[in-house]
């Protein structure tokens, strides 16, 4: 239980971080991360998923519907405060929400195998 507070308190505090970041105005930020934009919404939605995951805060068969509307929240929002709406970037969000699912249940197969 105590795990599952500390990765769900984690989970939270890169939500947080990531919304404010997120809300910026393009035009403030010189800094382009390895990878590019593109990258960074898989990063980031990786390990968003595996979090939630490994959180046991919601069924894994949720975690696509939480974070990909999460995600698409964000789009909105940036788009109300002058940024660009980007499909391009929900679909980022999707494949790292699909590899962040995906290495939790390949870590869980792997866990009740050699238990």
């Amino acid at each position: 239980m105590k795990k599952s507070l500390i990765t769900l308190s984690i989970f939270f505090l890169i939500i947080i971080f990531f919304t404010v970041v997120a809300l910026i105005p393009r035009n403030t930020i010189a800094y382009v991360p390895y990878g590019g934009d593109n990258l960074v919404h898989i990063y980031i939605f990786s390990i968003l998923s595996l979090l939630l995951c490994l959180s046991k805060f919601i069924l894994t068969k949720y975690v696509y519907l939480v974070l990909f509307f999460y995600g698409f929240l964000i789009e909105i929002l940036q788009f109300i405060v002058g940024r660009v709406f980007s499909y391009s970037d929900i679909l980022y969000n999707f494949i790292g929400i699909g590899i962040g699912i995906i290495f939790y249940l390949t870590f869980r197969k792997i866990k009740y195998h050699y238990k």
